[in-house]
């Protein structure tokens, strides 16, 4: 866990105590619900939802603690109607918080029946659990669930850090009859909104004299709204989904106590990563090479046979990768310095990269620490220095001249590929020398396929395959053969049962490399039910692998960008033997399709040929992983169109 910077502010106050009160308003009393909710049969305009938000509250004020040091105060006041059985998880409730900072109190809870009555839960109900090594746990469970019920708890959350309070989403997978997010907040507290909520049912910012400490002064007072709300929708190949629903989300930008100067929490920059690089979880841990001299010991015997700076670090690489197993969590720090790391043989992501790092340095090769906001976790802010928005550690290395991301976990994947989950497109350096933003580039994925098939008359094909993968196929593609059951979940042959799902695998063969981590050959011989014969026709669909999801081109207009993580292109390329007797009587338009920016292409050709065969080179090629979702328009007609070419047939007719 990284220290929460604001905890260095002194704070001269008289110190107080205050119980926490929250006034709900007059419609919505804790532990009482209408009649008519109730009775509620289903959520108003969607019939299908299984749950319905009858209400949701987040109010946060800032306030004292008995030190005289601002504290957090989140309450949350929750009820949700459950219509049907498959909502029943959501009475099964979870609340964490990180045990050094945050508190968990006057937790209640109450389900109302829907026959009529009350249960209220009692304090053996609550179970508080460790969770992982930072956080615990609140668990509980509502009893006596049932179809039409109504589940409703509140609870307190202090919390002593208030750089960021917690960000509150109004839409939600269910509808939403009522969303409220309030605050209050001491003028002496400067926070910046980076939400991205708008046309808000109730929108009211003002200001207002309240009790902090034992002093009234003047505070801000938020009060947003939102009534009415659809479920949101989810769509295929959407990354950092939470920053399209609708949110509020504070950020404390200055502190100005009376008569002193203004305190900025994060300055720029070029000021947090000096911070940070000063502390012994991060700066210190990869430079002061005592923490790593030794696992250098180890290590610097073996450098003698790498005669570059790219041959060192791909040493250092696959040792790392190699010798120390990834724990499953995210970190940008290392909590233990990379000796010890080494002596468990095992660490979180940023541990195993700090060890590299500190590695690199030695062997002196110029690296700089990589901080990586990842994937489905948030768009990465670069006008503030927020380091909450950071999970993940990587390398930046400059070797032979030329700069090489390195991402250290798994033998599989080779130096310059980062995880998929780290492909964020923008990471910060955290060079105090240059600290600064760059864009995450990878190399292309492809995945060639040259199949040779031979058809019987009753549509039946003996298929050779060669296939040839390279970057994140070939990763995914070694990955799936270490935990594949069966020769039916090989890479290439599990996509191709999605459409012949009767297919059968004859016999395969893998071509490895001579660099474990490269490129990936495998050849194939199947039994793949191709056709179906009907009178004198034979009908072929001759596309064994399909490039392009169905749901790519299903919705009539897109909500949130088109993100594929990282570039690609597949190619296909088919020759079919067709049997004796037959002649081809139709084959589908050979076209060639490219987008407006030329970053989208698509090329389908179809050729019959006069020894009994026909050629099919089928290639999608995609250079630009993010499209908005306004470019979705021209980008359907193009991605429907493909669909259309990988479900294409060929009709082939018995000579009479």
């Amino acid at each position: 866990m990284f220290p929460r910077l604001l905890c260095l502010l002194v704070v001269l106050f008289t110190v107080t105590s205050l119980a926490y009160s929250q006034e709900l308003p007059d419609d919505v009393k804790f532990g009482k619900i209408s009649m008519e909710d109730r009775r509620l049969t289903e959520a108003p305009g969607d019939s299908t939802a299984d749950a319905y938000v009858l209400y949701d509250l987040l109010d946060m004020q800032i306030k004292q603690d008995p030190d005289g040091a601002p504290i957090l105060h989140e309450f949350r006041h929750r009820r949700v109607k459950l219509f049907r059985e498959s909502a029943f998880d959501r009475a099964d409730v979870e609340l964490a918080y990180y045990r050094e900072s945050e508190k968990i109190s006057q937790l209640k809870a109450f389900i109302h029946l829907p026959e009529g009555g009350v249960v209220k839960l009692s304090g053996k109900d609550f179970i508080r659990e460790r969770y992982d090594d930072d956080r615990d746990i609140w668990r509980f469970t509502f009893p006596n669930v049932s179809e039409g019920a109504v589940i409703e708890y509140i609870y307190l959350k202090t919390d002593k850090g208030i750089t960021v309070p917690n960000r509150y989403y109004f839409q939600e997978d269910i509808p939403v009859r009522w969303a409220e997010y309030n605050a209050s907040i001491p003028y002496y507290f400067n926070y910046v909104s980076l939400g991205n909520a708008s046309q808000y049912t109730i929108n009211n910012v003002s200001t207002a004299n309240r009790l902090y400490g034992n002093e009234k002064i003047r505070h801000s007072t938020i009060r947003w709204a939102y009534k009415d709300l659809p479920a949101y929708k989810k769509q295929p190949y959407v990354n950092n989904f939470g920053d399209y629903i609708p949110q509020a989300r504070l950020q404390l930008q200055t502190v100005q106590y009376p008569g002193r100067p203004t305190y900025k929490v994060f300055s720029d920059w070029k000021e947090t990563t000096d911070k940070i690089d000063e502390w012994a979880s991060f700066g210190k841990a990869y430079r002061n090479k005592g923490n790593s001299n030794k696992v250098w010991k180890v290590v610097e015997p073996l450098l003698a046979e790498a005669s570059t700076e790219t041959d060192k670090a791909k040493l250092l690489y696959n040792f790392v990768a190699g010798k120390i197993s990834w724990d499953g969590s995210y970190s940008w720090t290392s909590e233990r310095t990379p000796n010890k790391v080494y002596d468990a043989a095992k660490g979180s992501s940023g541990e195993i990269s700090m060890m590299l790092l500190a590695l690199l340095r030695q062997a002196g090769i110029e690296a700089q620490p990589i901080l990586v906001p990842l994937r489905n976790y948030g768009t990465p802010l670069e006008i503030y220095p927020l380091i909450t928005q950071f999970d993940h550690l990587m390398v930046l290395a400059t070797v032979d001249g030329k700069d090489i991301m390195l991402d250290p976990n798994d033998l599989n994947r080779p130096p310059g590929l980062p995880r998929v989950k780290a492909l964020n497109h923008r990471v910060f350096v955290a060079n105090p020398d240059n600290p600064h933003w760059i864009t995450v580039d990878v190399p292309k994925a492809s995945q060639t396929i040259m199949a040779n098939v031979t058809l019987d008359e009753e549509g039946m094909a003996e298929v050779d395959i060669q296939s040839r993968m390279s970057s994140y196929y070939a990763f995914n593609g070694r990955n799936r053969m270490q935990e594949m059951e069966e020769d039916a979940e090989l890479p290439i042959v599990e996509n191709m049962m999605e459409s012949f799902p009767e297919a059968e695998v004859v016999s395969h063969v893998v071509k490895e490399e001579k660099v474990k981590s490269g490129p990936l050959s495998m050849d194939f011989k199947l039994k793949v039910p191709m056709g179906q014969a009907m009178d004198d026709y034979l009908y072929v669909q001759p596309i064994l692998s399909p490039v392009l999801n169905n749901e790519l081109a299903d919705a009539e207009y897109r909500l949130y960008p088109v993100d594929f993580a990282y570039p690609w292109m597949e190619r296909y390329i088919t020759t079919i033997t067709i049997p004796e007797g037959y002649a081809v009587e139709e084959l589908p338009e050979s076209i060639r399709l490219r987008s407006e920016d030329g970053t989208m292409s698509c090329t389908f050709a179809a050729t019959a040929k006069a020894d009994n065969t026909i050629s099919i080179n089928f290639t999608v090629s995609i250079d630009r992983t993010v499209y908005e979702a306004a470019e979705y328009g021209t980008l359907r007609t193009m991605f429907k169109r493909i669909i259309e070419l990988q479900e294409s047939t060929i009709v082939l007719k018995r000579a009479k």
